[in-house]
């Protein structure tokens, strides 16, 4: 049984919207019929992560997202209690959060298991655990904008409005594939939260220097090294 988790593809899709949010379903090399923009834009991050590798058919899929599929849930809500009328089908299919899961996997032809939560730290202990019993995974953490952009700002008090879309593809071992980067020193402890030790985590990846990085936010801490596999 491995004791360590290496990364053996990332991505890091961050997006700042200035006047309207992008088209993503036209960079797709594989769209989905009836997505929205939280769909196109967890699928253009998987598939940046995952270009040039094979996927095991039975790999698990986790992603995580603070808000969810903010713009289908608001045109469901107004169809309700605005208009008074039931809201189209697939916007309510949309705002169900695992829905996005189906789409993910479908895209990319996996079987295993599939769990929506809110943050990465949430998501990782069982990935540690699932790559711990030989398994593969493919872990996400997407965060749209409201299309209603001053709506965005009213609502998390910001000026500059960004979109990311960050994947991690986890294992013990992929045959012929050369690991990134090593996950280790996972430690299930109180820590002082910590809201940018996500988008830390994947500057730290994309930087071409060896080195470590210690993630540390509520509850976890584990250590990611590059530059070495052992």
């Amino acid at each position: 049984m491995a004791n360590k988790l290496y990364i053996y593809a990332f991505s890091d899709h961050t997006e700042v919207v200035k006047e309207e949010i992008s088209n993503k379903k036209a960079l797709l090399k594989k769209r989905i019929n009836r997505s929205d923009n939280f769909v196109n834009l967890a699928l253009l991050g998987a598939e940046k992560c995952l270009e040039g590798m094979e996927l095991k058919q039975m790999t698990n899929l986790y992603m995580a997202s603070n808000n969810g599929n903010m713009n289908a849930s608001i045109k469901v809500l107004s169809a309700i209690f605005r208009e008074k009328k039931r809201p189209m089908p697939f916007n309510f299919l949309n705002s169900v959060n695992a829905s996005i899961l189906f789409f993910i996997a479908k895209s990319f032809g996996i079987e295993g298991k599939a769990i929506f939560t809110d943050l990465l730290e949430s998501a990782l202990p069982q990935a540690y655990v699932d790559v711990l019993n030989g398994e593969e995974v493919l872990l996400g953490v997407v965060n749209e904008a409201i299309a209603d952009l001053e709506l965005h700002r009213k609502k998390f008090k910001c000026e500059t409005i960004k979109e990311h879309s960050r994947w991690l593809l986890l294992s013990s071992e992929i045959k012929e594939q050369k690991a990134l980067a090593t996950i280790e020193a996972f430690c299930f402890e109180k820590c002082d939260y910590n809201e940018k030790a996500s988008a830390e985590l994947f500057t730290f990846l994309e930087d071409e220097e060896e080195g470590s990085y210690s993630f540390r936010s509520n509850n976890l801490s584990f250590v990611v090294t590059k530059g070495k596999q052992s």
